[in-house]
This record gives C-alpha cells, sequence and structure tokens, in this order.
C-alpha cells in the first residue's frame, strides 16, 4: 500500500477486459474522498492528489465496479473492466501479445453449433408469418451541450436547447432536427417466398421536409440504416457488406470469446463476445446472449459496436441491440431492434442518426385477405398513410416519444423567424434541388443551375437559362423547357416539353411510377460519340476537357413518348420520334461523289423495355440516382426509321441490349458489371453508327472510355464491357501505418469489340456520308478496344484517383496512352 503525495501524479487507462478496447468517460474516485476524474474519449485519466489514498474505484456504465490497490511507487495503472448485460460503448483497438488459438476452444465451438443452427426457428420459414411493425427515425445534432458551445450559429439560437433532449442510449443531449415514424403490417409466406408491406401510417417533420421527396429520403435512409441480420452470412450496413458473426467464415474473420454468464430478461444466459481478427475490415465486434442449457441454442439478446480503425467513414461510435422472443411452437421473434450511430463530417458538429424498431401482433395463420399476396410491389403505402390523425399514433405506438412532430414544427418555425437562417436554408435546398422555386407554394422552378454556364468549342460561351411546372401548378400536367444561346455560333438553342401524367404525382413529375405520354421539341447541338449517361451534357463541371470538343452537329427532334412503369421495376415506353440533323462548321455531310448535304431527316418508331427487380434510387428533378446498384438491370430497345417515311433519307435499324449487376464478396469489396451489345441491321451514316462513349472530361465516368478520341472507331456491331472492383481496402488494411489512411483499392478493365460492315464503310459504299476528315475515324480492327485502371478511392474520405492505361491501339497518331482520372465519391 502507498500513499499519494502532492506532486504525486498517477495516470492510465482504462479497457475492456476481454477485447482490450479502451472504455470512454470512465469514472476513477479515490476511496475514502471526494475526489475523482472522469476518463476521456480513449479511457486515459489522470490523477494529481496530496489525499493519503491508495485504492482507486474505477466505475463505467456496463461494466462492473473495479477497485485497484496501488503499489509504490507506481505511476501508471492500466485497469480492466469486466462487462454486464449492458449496451456496448467501447472503441476498438487491435490487442496485442495475444496467443489465440481457435483448435479446442470453446467459444468457436459454441460459434460453430450456432452457425450451424441459425436457420432453425426462424418465422419465416412457416407456412404463414406477419407482425405489426413500428418504427421511429431520428436524426440530429449529437453532444449538443458541446457542439453548441463550438458552433456559432448554434449560439445563435440560444433557445435549441429548450427542444435538446437526452439519447437514453448513449445518455448524451441531442438535438433532433427530423423524426420520421412508419406504422405497417408484415406479411410472409413460404410457398411461394413472398414478402409484403402495407403501410398505414407515415409521418415526418424537420428539416429535410425542404426537400423535393420525402420518399426518395426514406429509402435513402432505409438502405443506409436497414436492419442488421445476424443469422445471414453477409449483413448490409451502411451501403457496405461486413460478415455476420454467425457466417460459415465468421472463425477465420473473427476471435470468439466465453466471457460470462449473467440473466438477460429473467434468462441465464451465456455471453459469447467476438472482435474482428484484423480491425480495420467490415467486421462487428459484439456479444451474443445464448439461453444457458438450451438444445436449441435460442438467441435471447444481440448487441453490435465496430471497431475504432475499422475503413468506415464518419462513423465514430455504433450501438445497435435486438431482443428476441421465443414463440409457442419455438420460432424466433424479434421484438425490438434499436440502433443508434454517432458520426462526424470532416471534423464538423457530432451528428447522431437513430433508428428504433418495435414488434407486436405476432400471427402464424393464414391473413383475413389473401389477396395481399397479389398485391404488385413489396412495399404498398396506403392511400391515407399520410393523414393519420394523433390519436391514432397515440394507439399505435409502442415507443415513448419524447419530441414530437409538433414540437419539430415549433422549432423549425422559430429558427425560420431569423433571416439569416431564412436565408441560408433556401439556398442550401436550392443547391440540393438544383432549382430555384419562384414563391413559397411555387408553380414554376428555374434550373437547373449546373447548365447555366457551360462551354465547348462550337458553341463557344453557352448560357442557359430553363424551368419547370410543379405539382403545385397541377398533379397531371407538366411543362419543361429552355433556351440557351451560343458565343460563338451565335444561335438560339431551345426545348419544349408537355407531359400528362395518367397518375397523379405527389411530388414531382417523374416520381416513380411513370404512367405518362409526352410531346417534346428540341433544337439543340448533337455531341456524336459523347453520350453523357449520369448527368446534363452541358453541365458546367465537365467543360475542362482533355482535347478540343468539336466534334457535334445540330439536330431537331420532335418526339411523341407513351411511358408505363410497373410497381415490380418492368418498364415499357414506346415513342414515335422525327429528326432533322444539321452539319456544324466542323462535321459535314459529303458523299464520296463530293455532294454535300447540309441536312437529312429520319422518322420513325421505338421501344424500349427495362427490368430492374428491386431497384432502389434516390429521384431528383431530371434524374435517377441509385442508392445502391445490386438489383440487376436488364435493357432491351430497337428502333425503326423506314426510308422515304415522312422524307427519311435512310433506313435505320437498330438493337441494343444491355446487362448490369453488382457482386459482393463479402467483406472483401464488390465487383460493378455492365455489358452493352448492338446492332444495326440497315445502311446509315456515319452520325447513326454505334460510336463508343469517349469521355474527354478529366472525371471518371461510368460507361465510357477515358483515353478513346471522339470518333476514333465507328461499328455498326459491338459487345462492350465495363468491370470496376472496389476492393474495400482489403490490401491495404492490411499495411502498417498504410491501413492508418483507409485507402481503398479500385480497378477497372474496360473495353470494346466492335466491326463496320462494307455497306456502311464510305470506303466501300458509294451512298453514306464520309467521315469527317479530321476525325481520323477508322473501322475497327480484329482486337478490341481495352483500357485498365488502378486507383486509389476514399482520399480524405470523398476523393477517388485512377490511373488509365490504354491498352490497345496505342500506334495511333495522337492518342493518349495513360492519365490520371479523378471522381469525388462519397460513401460510407
Amino acid at each position: 500500500m502507498i500513499s499519494l503525495h502532492a506532486q504525486t501524479q498517477i495516470a492510465g487507462y482504462v479497457r475492456d477486459s476481454l477485447t482490450r478496447e479502451p472504455i470512454p468517460f470512465a469514472s476513477i474516485a479515490l476511496l475514502g474522498t471526494d475526489e475523482g476524474v472522469t476518463a476521456g474519449d480513449h479511457g486515459g485519466f489522470q490523477i494529481n492528489s496530496a489525499t493519503s489514498v491508495a485504492v482507486l474505484r474505477v466505475t463505467a456504465m456496463g461494466y462492473k465496479p473495479k477497485n485497484i490497490a496501488l503499489r509504490q511507487y507506481q505511476s501508471v495503472v492500466v485497469v480492466d473492466l469486466v462487462s454486464q448485460a449492458v449496451a456496448l460503448d467501447e472503441v476498438v483497438v487491435k490487442r496485442t501479445k495475444e496467443k489465440y488459438s481457435k483448435k479446442d476452444n470453446p467459444a468457436v465451438a459454441l460459434a460453430k453449433r450456432l452457425m450451424a443452427l441459425k436457420n432453425q426457428g426462424a418465422p419465416t420459414d412457416e407456412p404463414f408469418y406477419s407482425h405489426k411493425r413500428y418504427e421511429r427515425m431520428m436524426y440530429g445534432f449529437n453532444d449538443f451541450d458541446k457542439v453548441k458551445d463550438k458552433n456559432l450559429l448554434l449560439r445563435r439560437f440560444a433557445f435549441l436547447a429548450d427542444y435538446a433532449d437526452t439519447s437514453t442510449v448513449t445518455g448524451k443531449r441531442v438535438l433532433p432536427i427530423a423524426i420520421k415514424e412508419q406504422l405497417s403490417h408484415e406479411y410472409y409466406r413460404n410457398r411461394p417466398k413472398t414478402h409484403k408491406e402495407l403501410i398505414i401510417g407515415q409521418k415526418n417533420a424537420g428539416l429535410d421536409s425542404q426537400l423535393d421527396t420525402q420518399s426518395g429520403v426514406k429509402r435513402l435512409m432505409d438502405d443506409w440504416f436497414q436492419e442488421v441480420d445476424i443469422f445471414a452470412n453477409d449483413v448490409t450496413f451502411l451501403t457496405n457488406r461486413f460478415v455476420s458473426p454467425l457466417s460459415t467464415i465468421g472463425p477465420d474473420f473473427y476471435k470468439y470469446y466465453l466471457s460470462d454468464t449473467l440473466m438477460v430478461d429473467g434468462e441465464q444466459c451465456i455471453e459469447l463476445s467476438f472482435t474482428p481478427f484484423v480491425s480495420e475490415t467490415f467486421g462487428f465486434l459484439g456479444r451474443i446472449y445464448v439461453i444457458e442449457n438450451d438444445s436449441t441454442l435460442f438467441i435471447k439478446k444481440v448487441k453490435l459496436n465496430v471497431p475504432s480503425h475499422i475503413n468506415l467513414n464518419y462513423v465514430d461510435r455504433v450501438y445497435i441491440e435486438q431482443d428476441f422472443e421465443r414463440a409457442a411452437g419455438g420460432a424466433r421473434l424479434k421484438v425490438r431492434d434499436d440502433m443508434e450511430i454517432e458520426f462526424s463530417i470532416l471534423k464538423g458538429p457530432g451528428l447522431f442518426a437513430r433508428r428504433e424498431a418495435a414488434y407486436t401482433a405476432f400471427s402464424f395463420a393464414a391473413p383475413n385477405d389473401m389477396t395481399v399476396f397479389d398485391l404488385k410491389g413489396e412495399q404498398t403505402v396506403m392511400p391515407d398513410a399520410d393523414k393519420m390523425p394523433d390519436a391514432f399514433w397515440a394507439g399505435n405506438r409502442p415507443l415513448v416519444m419524447k419530441t414530437d412532430e409538433n414540437s419539430m414544427r415549433q422549432m423549425l418555425a422559430r429558427l425560420r423567424q431569423s433571416k439569416m437562417f431564412y436565408w441560408t436554408e433556401k439556398v442550401i435546398v436550392a443547391l440540393v434541388k438544383g432549382y430555384v422555386p419562384t414563391g413559397a407554394n411555387s408553380k414554376w422552378d428555374f434550373g437547373p443551375l449546373n447548365t447555366t454556364i457551360s462551354g465547348n468549342s462550337l458553341e463557344g460561351l453557352r448560357l442557359r437559362l430553363g424551368g419547370m411546372s410543379t405539382v403545385k401548378l397541377d398533379r397531371h400536367w407538366f411543362v419543361r423547357a429552355y433556351a440557351a444561346y451560343g458565343t460563338k455560333d451565335r444561335k438560339w438553342k431551345y426545348s419544349g416539353q408537355v407531359e400528362y401524367s395518367i397518375n397523379e404525382k405527389k411530388e414531382l413529375d417523374q416520381e416513380f411510377p411513370i404512367h405518362s405520354i409526352k410531346l417534346r421539341h428540341t433544337y439543340d447541338v448533337d455531341r456524336l460519340g459523347q453520350h453523357y449517361l449520369y448527368t446534363n451534357s452541358d453541365n458546367m463541371f465537365l467543360a475542362l476537357k482533355r482535347q478540343s470538343d468539336n466534334k457535334m452537329i445540330y439536330r431537331r427532334q420532335t418526339l411523341l413518348e407513351w411511358k408505363l412503369e410497373t410497381l415490380n421495376h418492368f418498364s415499357i415506353s414506346v415513342g414515335f420520334e422525327h429528326l432533322v440533323r444539321e452539319s456544324s462548321r466542323y462535321l459535314h455531310f459529303i458523299m464520296p461523289d463530293s455532294t454535300v448535304r447540309h441536312s437529312y431527316h429520319e422518322a420513325g418508331f421505338n421501344v424500349t423495355l427495362r427490368y430492374a427487380p428491386g431497384e432502389k434510387f434516390y429521384q431528383m428533378r431530371t434524374a435517377r440516382i441509385p442508392i445502391n446498384m445490386d438489383a440487376p438491370i436488364i435493357t432491351l430497345s430497337h428502333t425503326y426509321m423506314p426510308k422515304g417515311f415522312m422524307g427519311s433519307l435512310y433506313e435505320v435499324n437498330k438493337t441494343e441490349l444491355g446487362l448490369q449487376k453488382r457482386f459482393w464478396f463479402s467483406a472483401f469489396g464488390y465487383t460493378d458489371i455492365i455489358v452493352k451489345g448492338g446492332k444495326i441491321w440497315s445502311k446509315v451514316p456515319y452520325p447513326d453508327l454505334l460510336l463508343p462513349n469517349a469521355n474527354l472530361s478529366y472525371t471518371i465516368q461510368n460507361e465510357s472510355y477515358a483515353l478513346m478520341d471522339v470518333m476514333e472507331f465507328a461499328n455498326d456491331q459491338y459487345l462492350s464491357w465495363d468491370v470496376t472492383y472496389f476492393a474495400n481496402g482489403a490490401l491495404l488494411n492490411r499495411i502498417p501505418l498504410v491501413k492508418h489512411l483507409k485507402l481503398r483499392e479500385v480497378f477497372t478493365f474496360r473495353g470494346l469489340w466492335g466491326s463496320l460492315s462494307d455497306r456502311n464503310n464510305p470506303a466501300k459504299s458509294n451512298d453514306v456520308f464520309l467521315f469527317p476528315a479530321d476525325t481520323r475515324c477508322q473501322k475497327m480492327g480484329s482486337k478490341p478496344y481495352m483500357e485498365i485502371g488502378v486507383g486509389l478511392d476514399n482520399i480524405l474520405t470523398f476523393l477517388r484517383l485512377d490511373y488509365v492505361w490504354r491498352l490497345t491501339y496505342r500506334d495511333t497518331p495522337g492518342v493518349k496512352r495513360g492519365g490520371l482520372r479523378l471522381a469525388l465519391h462519397f460513401t460510407f
């Protein structure tokens, strides 16, 4: 025993006895006195005292208290606390100097038994199964008392403290800025496997209510924070795939420990703990509580966290807790699922998101109305779901509601009384939407903003002003229009579109599902061999090019189209199109006999079929941004324009087929594969050939070739592929020092094989236009065009940098054989 003297300093840290993880915010007290300190974020503490005390008492929520007797002259102490059955609150570090063995390890043996039995007792294996599901989603500022002192904006609005709440998970003060509630009935049928969800009530309030589509925000949040299913091999969480602790590869991925036996909800349980061998990989750490002396090894509770060094962006801590009960027939019923995640983005204020789900009204009987299984789509929102009164929620809300919709609206109303907040919100919302409203209940919005100013070699500086009508004007009729002017070619371009939606729209004209008829007339430039598939062709951020962007003609198009999307994500569109293609000062229409045409006409029909089962996307004004690319996408299109029909100079008979799918390799990344093919069955001029998609920008663009010149090749049949492997740090996570940068590997392989028949080759056919002289356009040889890339993703958490090599046709005069390309890539 020793006595502490005035100049004596005791330093140390508190950690988990099992995983050696630091325990933040533990309390360290000097027994017999009122002196003490609180450990920091990483479990460290320091005490200076003149009190003659030789025992420290260390306590932390979720752990058994411990007394530490200090030895004489001891100045550093490490405190190992033993866990209790309370929520995890660790930050993980790699355990060192540990002799861990899978052989003859009773914890591994128990884990393997759980893996063998994990599919037993699944309620969805019964002929029928249903339950009621209540979900509440909330997000906002975390640790608000600290955040408001550091943030000038929050200090300006002192009244926000009146709306702060205390998290029941972390004990920290939080300020919610958005709340969403949903009540639904879920129905399962085993044969055939069917799952249907009927949403009977939903409501939301918060800052995100200013965005275009609340349904899109909900889909985004559902995908990011979807429920963890540890009984699967892979777990989709925060857009990544984690290895489940009950995966068949679990013993090679995780360390397992038998740490304790304790009471959980009145049942004596075995505590099985686990942590990944490599803490940077996509795995959980946590505990599974298994009822003791139970032949079925029934899992009573699950608690999960993620390692602190995991290669996961913006996430500080994760708290997941799931409770299970056993049905009379032995089925495993999840009754509660609580998830809270703490974020910090680029060292900004702390944020949190919490999703709570409660399950009730379990039944294994067939539904009274079996037609529920005939509903199209997996999820159906009932017509009055958004209109449920407060009494409905009060009677169906199984969780205590501290912050409700009314208090959220009151808080926002007070915030918007400030002109600074009011206009800041307006600017941010306009940038996110890409459109500027003309009033509080805007019937016409101006945009897209990113096309206002751009430029190219043909037009010079391009100025554009456009807009679209909103559902505030009409929920069936919609108008879009723009006008653009080029300072170099001194020509006005324009477009006008009228669309009638057979479905009444709630938020946007293009919201899913579409069933509409539209008429559009456009006069604008046509970039040959540059097909912008994921953005506007005149996006200002693509104005910087690696070579002159002058392979353009003018196009006058009139299109009448009918489109139908079904709830199972099958769509069909049928259109009639009339085109007038006009030459430009860079590209001319010259026949082999030197005859020059200024323009030519085409008219005909097109049909496009598309099937994407399970597709998820966020709906924007003019595009749909994929939330994930897990769903397969199949597209088939055919265009037929008869020669002589409405002045058509040529017959256009073209078919194209596309296949796209993401393949996951558990925690070791994923591969996106896109394969397309096409064939032209008729004789056509070069603007109608299948010109490969060249990318002239320095940005990374899918389905385009970074080192190919525009119109370098011309084909009337082709097969293309685009393969990208995101390794998610599978290699770099294991390299000392480098792993702390949280970099992720990317490998790309793109190629195209094509050919040009004699009938469409101007060198052998006398009645098609010659290839423009300065394009060096040529028939592809016997070998395909190929390029590969190796890159680093997740640089500073948002930047991707690739170096691309051209593998074939490297000796073509003037081409680049390699180059750097970049992209902004925000992901968890």
